[in-house]
């Protein structure tokens, strides 16, 4: 507004000189510089303190920007895998940072150094960004059952004691509580309403409190109507409707809160007496043990469920004959079984090198009325990209490597996936193949169904981040360099459903994880198929 009134005030000076360039020979000319002298020092003035604004407003924002830019660089590692801190660092992208470039924009400057900022704004995060990392604290919530004082104050994890740079303010706290309410979380969202409301100071925060007793009452009314939908149908679920009832086993294998009967302290001590004596000098068990073993159809609490920990050479492979893999089984019926050690470190990097650039959205297979499309999977947080064995050398050495464990063909396996999960990362319970009504109309894969599946845990997760299988009841943790690997199919080629699995939330961590997907076609010599499905 200035500067135009400026340009205006000089238009018509430079008019007075075109008139007459000679100033000193006329009294009348030089009463109009008088006249135009009162206009421009008072528009001069106005137009330095705009700008001083500006520049204030810039100051306060680069000191404040500054000094926690300082305390993350001091700990960055620490810092990145705390969700409250990666809200923040979201929001102060989303919100101070574009208001940086707003200001730089009214500053009306040019330089390198600004326009680095206002290039750089375009990638910057936005408000869906804010909402997403929002939702990401409620499913860590909602899943562990966190108290929501604890995780406003920056803790997240009572067990731990992870604390976050800064704490939740009551603004935050009163959006995390509508982002619970628009995703459907509504006891979350009561708890969140109640918070804000007793944190509330008149005048301070930029919501209304009618607003935020409004949706406090909503909530509330509809978390106990959903409350008794739920009792209903949990009440009249039967076999069939195994994904409601593993939906709502999830939170509690994530949390480990399934109790199930495992080894007996005296099978602890031998295994202790075992590693300690044996281990050390490579002594090889040669164990069969990729297959479904079939066990009698009995109460899992009537019976002790005999799980071991062994070394595997796969039948005296004679790679694995000199080098073979620790294999510690998590359940026996599905056969679920976690490999240790079966990447590098080194190997680990390159893979997350090659895929980094080629991270995009998950999507899934819709089929519709008349198409069959693939869309974002809004339920999937977590970017994927897919390798294949010529992206590189270490990938195809990795698909060498499974074949050898597994003692299954590769030759008709999908690309490796890699993915990397985000703020409160989850993939909720699903099956690897189609279900029995899905598969129906879906087109045949020219290989065949995913018989099998090999899940390698690319990094090491502080807490959370695990693999829930809900109907076993057992999840297992994502340690770096191992793989958890189960058949998705009984050996008649029958779906088995007790497969239905999910990525538990992450709480605190960087998460990677890749799966290396083996279809039907070409197994059928190392897999025969067979009428028995437990055969």
């Amino acid at each position: 507004m200035y500067l135009k009134l400026l340009c205006v005030l000089s238009v018509l000076l430079i008019s007075s000189i075109k008139v007459q360039a000679e100033w000193f020979s006329s009294m009348e000319q030089i009463i109009d510089l008088v006249r135009h002298e009162s206009l421009l020092a008072p528009t001069l003035q106005n137009y330095i303190k705009a700008k001083m604004e500006i520049l204030l407003k810039l100051k306060t924002y680069g000191d404040e920007l500054s000094e926690i830019a300082d305390k993350v660089s001091a700990n960055k590692e620490e810092y990145i895998i705390h969700p409250i801190n990666q809200y923040h660092l979201i929001k102060r992208f989303a919100t101070q940072w574009t208001e940086v470039n707003q200001l730089l924009d009214r500053f009306n400057r040019t330089g390198k150094k600004t326009d680095f900022i206002k290039n750089a704004t375009r990638l910057f995060p936005k408000e869906e960004d804010i909402k997403g990392s929002a939702e990401g604290i409620l499913r860590i919530q909602d899943t562990y059952n966190l108290n929501t004082s604890d995780i406003a104050e920056g803790n997240i994890s009572g067990e731990k004691g992870h604390n976050s740079l800064k704490k939740l303010t009551t603004d935050e706290c009163y959006h995390i509580g509508k982002a619970a309410f628009n995703g459907g979380l509504y006891d979350p969202c009561t708890h969140w309403m109640q918070f804000s409301l007793q944190r509330f100071e008149e005048g301070k925060q930029n919501f209304s409190k009618a607003h935020a007793e409004e949706y406090l009452q909503l909530c509330k009314m509809v978390s106990i109507c959903w409350a008794i939908v739920a009792t209903k149908a949990q009440i009249s679920s039967d076999d069939k409707s195994y994904k409601f009832s593993a939906n709502s086993k999830f939170p509690k294998v994530c949390r480990g809160d399934v109790k199930i009967v495992s080894k007996t302290q005296s099978q602890m001590d031998q295994l202790k007496y075992y590693i300690k004596n044996y281990l050390y000098i490579g002594y090889i068990l040669n164990i069969k043990m990729i297959q479904q073993p079939s066990f009698p159809r009995i109460s899992r609490n009537m019976w002790e469920r005999k799980l071991h920990c062994y070394l595997h050479t796969n039948n005296g492979n004679p790679w694995l004959m000199f080098n073979p893999v620790k294999v510690e089984e998590l359940w026996d019926s599905p056969h679920i079984v976690q490999f240790y050690d079966v990447i590098t470190s080194a190997e680990v990097d390159k893979i997350k090198k090659l895929a980094k650039p080629r991270l995009f959205r998950a999507i899934h297979f819709e089929d519709k009325e008349d198409s069959e499309v693939f869309q974002k999977a809004a339920y999937r947080i977590t970017k994927v990209s897919w390798l294949n064995d010529t992206s590189g050398p270490v990938i195809a050495k990795l698909t060498r490597r499974i074949s050898e464990i597994t003692g299954l063909s590769m030759n008709t396996t999908e690309e490796l996936q890699v993915a990397n999960y985000g703020v409160g990362g989850e993939y909720p319970p699903h099956l690897d193949v189609a279900s029995d009504d899905h598969r129906k109309r879906m087109y045949d894969h020219p290989d065949g169904e995913r018989i099998a599946t090999f899940l390698i845990y690319l990094s090491e997760v502080e807490e959370g981040g695990g693999t829930a299988f809900v109907r076993a009841g057992v999840a297992a943790k994502p340690i770096k360099g191992s793989a958890v690997f189960w058949y998705n199919m009984y050996p008649s080629g029958d779906i088995d459903i007790r497969t239905f699995h999910g990525a538990c939330p992450v709480i605190i961590g960087n998460k990677w994880a890749s799966n290396k997907w083996i279809r039907e076609l070409g197994e059928s010599f190392h897999r025969q198929c067979k009428l028995d499905r437990n055969a």
